[in-house]
């Protein structure tokens, strides 16, 4: 093949200047290595790393079994490996992707985040949770200046890194606050600020020793004392651990948004919007965890949909968990996540799916989560797939 029928400085073609050329030839040979790309990427061998966790609410789910299902209904291969071993590299060889739904991970520092993001930097194949969508998971404090940065609408929020900034803020502060602790799951590291006090009992532990939680130590010794009498008199094993990571050298605090008896959790896959209401703990504030749920599509707020929709496009997210809380009637999104508990989302009666202009379609039906993401990825696998024969073929 002559350089010169594609750059006439005969600089050797690349795949750009290939698929850019208006030449008839040129696009025929692109068309013909599509063609024969498409006709090579049939199957695929996918390694996905097993998941079957233990959720806080009691319940297990695995994203994983269904993966490896769909993935042989279609004509691929699940290769199922261990990414706690020490050839989990050896065991990605061949394969075209590489799968994880992992959750939030105590005391460890959420190393499968570290992982996934040196694999996006040094591997050229799939990944979910790609790193859009995992740099900032289980990390409030990132949350707060993506999104903040992104401009998507969020509860005033403050981070201090110096004891006298923080100490000096909450002297003079309006009250009640919400103080958050950087990482935890169903809203066991959210607590209320009813005044300064209770703000410097905190900001004095948060800036000297550090707090592995946001409960009393008294009640965290009780809740201690009891799973190991359970333990000892029922021979029952103990329940599964908090997180326990040492929080200290900063403090996260967000304004109190009062009036709000639910939140509004949205899930965005793709294309695909799922929403659902979380009702509060009775006498509580706080919706994460309260298992209170209200699938009726009909309640769900437009313009919390839209809202969810719009920071999962901003952030270039695969899969996007929000939830919304209001302020004189404006949806605000208070935190994200890749990662959440599938039984909201798969037990709604259908989704909203938004196409062309983004108006949003009510599609009847119940899709779970996990059925969305792989159809999504195997899209992604088969364009990278496609793409790279197509390259090598114009390119040999």
């Amino acid at each position: 093949m002559q350089s010169t029928n594609y750059d006439p400085r005969g600089v050797k073609p690349t795949l750009k200047t290939i698929l850019w050329q208006p030449s008839s030839r040129a696009q025929i040979i692109a068309d013909n290595a599509k063609r024969d790309a498409r006709s090579y990427c049939l199957m695929y061998k996918i390694a996905i790393h097993p998941d079957n966790s233990l959720l806080g609410s009691g319940k297990r789910q695995s994203f994983s079994k269904r993966w490896a299902e769909m993935l042989g209904e279609r004509g691929h291969v699940a290769h199922m490996v261990d990414a706690y071993s020490l050839d989990f590299f050896d065991q990605l060889d061949g394969c075209h992707a590489f799968m994880w739904w992992f959750p939030q991970m105590p005391g460890r520092g959420n190393w499968a985040k570290k992982l996934m993001l040196a694999l996006d930097q040094a591997l050229d194949i799939p990944l979910f949770p790609n790193r859009q969508s995992v740099w900032h998971f289980d990390d409030k404090i990132a949350q707060s200046y993506l999104l903040r940065a992104a401009g998507i609408p969020t509860p005033q929020t403050w981070v201090f890194w110096r004891y006298k900034d923080a100490i000096d803020f909450c002297r003079t502060a309006r009250y009640p606050l919400v103080i958050k602790l950087a990482s935890g799951i169903m809203a066991r590291n959210v607590r209320m600020l009813r005044n300064f006090s209770d703000a410097r009992y905190w900001i004095n532990r948060l800036f000297g020793p550090g707090v592995f939680s946001l409960e009393h130590p008294v009640n965290t010794a009780r809740k201690r004392a009891r799973d190991y009498l359970r333990m000892l008199g029922k021979g029952l094993p103990l329940r599964p651990g908090r997180r326990a990571d040492l929080h200290t050298n900063y403090l996260l605090i967000q304004e109190f948004l009062p009036g709000n008896d639910f939140d509004t959790r949205v899930v965005v896959i793709g294309n695909r919007i799922y929403g659902f209401r979380r009702w509060n703990r009775p006498g509580d504030f706080r919706a994460s965890g309260s298992g209170r749920l209200d699938r009726n599509p009909e309640e769900v707020a437009p313009d919390a949909l839209r809202l969810a929709f719009r920071a999962a496009r901003a952030l270039q997210t695969e899969s996007l968990s929000v939830d919304v809380l209001r302020r004189d009637g404006e949806p605000l999104i208070s935190e994200v996540s890749y990662y959440y508990e599938r039984y909201g989302a798969a037990g709604c009666p259908g989704h909203w799916e938004v196409r062309g202009s983004d108006e949003m379609e009510w599609v009847e039906g119940q899709l779970p989560p996990e059925d969305a993401i792989m159809e999504d990825f195997l899209q992604l696998v088969g364009r990278r797939c496609e793409n790279a024969v197509v390259a090598r073929n114009l390119l040999a």
